[in-house]
């Protein structure tokens, strides 16, 4: 698609009314995507905090997505211009859930009332479980997160952040269940990976040149996997990445399920 004619459908999405604000920024410093036909990167970087400069308005302090249009050189140099936990002076144009950059006017502003925020922002939030522990929140994705041993090796668990502390209670739901029969899980995980995947296993080993056996058999294929990590879900869903042992050469294996025993997908990615 032409660069001029994407400029020109993205800022129709915004009023053209220019204005000023103090913000501070995200988690997480500057993203990128590129959809279909598009020549141009959307790059983006959410906002925590923001005010309007010069109408002595307060701080909305709710979260807020800032995007624009750049190029692929346009967006290297925007992860250096705007990064994580800055307080910024910029030039936008403000719907109502989303802005547009125009221009960055001071990626190092002082403001004391953004500057609280930031401190509040920065402190850690846990979450304690009487069986499995205390997990410390990932800001940057919303995940709740610890290290923890499955049958004797260790992994990562996750759940999702939610409002609804009863919904984060659901989750942990799912992980008591699989921790509290961990050989049960592990053995009916790891076969199923094998018996959706295997086959694939065997077409990736005839590629090896330097591969030291003729077949991947069922019982080996479990014996190479290990686990990487849990993540645990409200609806009593799971998914678990598994390193390869280098069948797949180093791509992991994912396999996706529920405390019902239902078994939905096996896949390989990375």
């Amino acid at each position: 698609m032409n660069p001029t004619l994407e400029k020109k459908q993205f800022e129709k999405r915004f009023p053209e009314e220019l204005i000023e604000i103090i913000a501070l920024t995200g988690h997480s410093g500057v993203g990128g995507s590129k959809f279909g036909e598009s020549s141009l990167w959307t790059a983006s970087i959410s906002l925590l905090a923001w005010k309007e400069l010069h109408k002595g308005q307060p701080v909305v302090k709710k979260e807020i997505s800032l995007d624009w249009l750049v190029t692929d050189e346009e967006f290297e140099e925007s992860r250096d211009l705007l990064q994580e936990h800055s307080i910024v002076k910029l030039q936008v144009r403000k719907a109502e859930d989303m802005m547009m950059l125009v221009r960055v006017l001071d990626n190092h502003y002082q403001d004391d009332e953004l500057e609280r925020i930031l401190h509040e922002e920065l402190k850690p939030v846990y979450y304690n479980d009487e069986i499995l522990g205390q997990f410390e929140l990932d800001k940057r994705v919303n995940l709740f997160q610890k290290e923890i041993t499955w049958l004797n090796e260790d992994c990562s668990l996750y759940f999702n952040w939610d409002e609804n502390k009863a919904a984060m209670d659901e989750s942990l739901k799912t992980a008591h269940e699989l921790f509290n029969n961990q050989a049960q899980w592990d053995k009916a995980i790891r076969n199923y990976a094998a018996k959706e995947l295997v086959d694939l296993a065997n077409d990736w080993l005839q590629d090896n040149e330097e591969a030291e056996i003729n077949e991947i058999k069922k019982e080996l294929f479990v014996e190479l996997m290990s686990i990487d990590s849990i993540s645990v879900y409200n609806d009593g869903e799971f998914e678990i990445f598994f390193s390869d042992g280098d069948m797949f050469w180093g791509h992991s294996i994912i396999v996706n399920g529920d405390i019902n025993g239902n078994f939905t997908s096996a896949e390989i990615a990375g």
